[in-house]
Parts: C-alpha cells; sequence; structure tokens
C-alpha cells in the first residue's frame, strides 16, 4: 500500500476555460527584469470562478457565507468518495445515479462524468453536465454528514439550462429544516488523476484568502491510499 498526494485542480492560464461568457484571466506586466526593472511583477484580472474553483453560499444567498470565512477544519474531509457517472453534453446527475453507491458516512462526494476529456473545446463550458437541484437536496436529507460536492465540469449549473442550474446551487446553499449545512461546491475540478482503486484518506482545499468575495480558486489537495 503507498500513499501519495494528488493535485485534483488544475493550473490556470489566460487559456483556461470559464463559464458560459465570463471574461478570461488577463495578465499584465507591472515591472519586467527584461525591460531594465529590478524584478518581475504581475497584475492579474480575473473572475473569481475560474478554473478550479469552490463556490460557497454568498455566491447565490445574500447572507450566506463567503468562502474567506471558513476554518482550515471545515476545509478538510475524511470520508471522500469518488464515484464514475458518465454524462454527456447537457446530461444531469439525478439522485438515482448516487443512491445506491453513496455511504451515511460520505462528508465529500466527488462526481467524476468524464467530461474533463473536452476541457479545451467550447462545448466544455457551453454546454456541460451538471447536477440536479433534486439530487442535492435528496443529498442534504439523507446523507447528514455531507459537507461538499465536487465535478470534473465547468459547474454543477449546465449553461444550456441556466435557470435550473441556479436552483441546483439555492438547492446547496439555502438553510433549511430537515436538511444538512449549506454545501461547498467544488467545480471545474481534474479527477482525471485518479485512478480505480486509489482510495481518497483526506482532501483538503486551499483557496485564495480575499475578503469581500464570494467564492474563490482553490488548490484541493488529496492524500491517496493505492497499491504499487
Amino acid at each position: 500500500m503507498s500513499i501519495k498526494v494528488l493535485c485534483l485542480s488544475y493550473p490556470i492560464s489566460v487559456e483556461t476555460p470559464v463559464y458560459g461568457n465570463l471574461p478570461k484571466l488577463k495578465i499584465t506586466p507591472y515591472k519586467s527584469i527584461a525591460k531594465g526593472d529590478s524584478c518581475n511583477i504581475c497584475m492579474i484580472t480575473i473572475c473569481n470562478h475560474t478554473g478550479t474553483h469552490v463556490d460557497a453560499p454568498a455566491h447565490f444567498v445574500p447572507r450566506g457565507r463567503p468562502i474567506s470565512d471558513y476554518l482550515p477544519e471545515e476545509l478538510t474531509f475524511h470520508n471522500t468518495l469518488l464515484i464514475d457517472i458518465l454524462k454527456g453534453p447537457g446530461g444531469c446527475v439525478e439522485k438515482e445515479d448516487v443512491k445506491a453507491r453513496i455511504s451515511n458516512e460520505t462528508d465529500c462526494l466527488l462526481v467524476r462524468t468524464g467530461y474533463g476529456v473536452l476541457r479545451n473545446k467550447d462545448i466544455y463550458r457551453t454546454n456541460n453536465p451538471g447536477i440536479s437541484p433534486e439530487t442535492i437536496l435528496w443529498l442534504r436529507q439523507k446523507i447528514r454528514k455531507i459537507r461538499c460536492i465536487g465535478i470534473d465540469s465547468i459547474s454543477i449549473s449546465g449553461f444550456q439550462d441556466r435557470p435550473r442550474g441556479r436552483k441546483a446551487h439555492l438547492a446547496a446553499f439555502e438553510k433549511h429544516r430537515g436538511l444538512s449545512e449549506p454545501l461547498l461546491l467544488l467545480e471545474d475540478m481534474n479527477l482525471t488523476v485518479l485512478r480505480k482503486g486509489e482510495k481518497i484518506r483526506e482532501l483538503q482545499i486551499v483557496p485564495w484568502l480575499v475578503v469581500g468575495i464570494d467564492s474563490a480558486p482553490c488548490t484541493v489537495l488529496a492524500e491517496v491510499l493505492g497499491h504499487e
């Protein structure tokens, strides 16, 4: 049995796909050694939902918690479950896809749709698979320890059906009696690095800590157990 640490986030670049018509990353040199300055410094202009990022409740709920308010222990998960649910363009993860495969102990659910292989295509950002609001509500009702859902799609909200996508986000973020606490959502994850048979022993989200924004790009680190 071997232990390794994997990064489940993509590097961010000017080529990083963004949801729908959101603006892409822009890098502007501020100081440049090549131009005679003493050091290199860049200014970056970026949408906070660029690349692998974590959505917090403040993304859709007026008084919801922003990601900068979360403590490290709230961003650490010890019972992460990865399940493969293959979905094509415009597909949606339904509760029937997950209900027989998830444990009551699961605190973080990662859904691998296989759509990540299309990340360099326009269709990845404009006709992506998502997760239905009914699925999210079922998870919060039945899996009381769940605190996070992740997906290898640009969003849990299909760009081709944004009204339903908004309902899915609200299903994750709003407080309701009889449901678990509001969830965190990991979007645009790199789940291709995980092999079959590997078990995630611990998963940690390390977001950009910027006060005043709802959500942020993040590094997702997974401590994985596998066979040599």
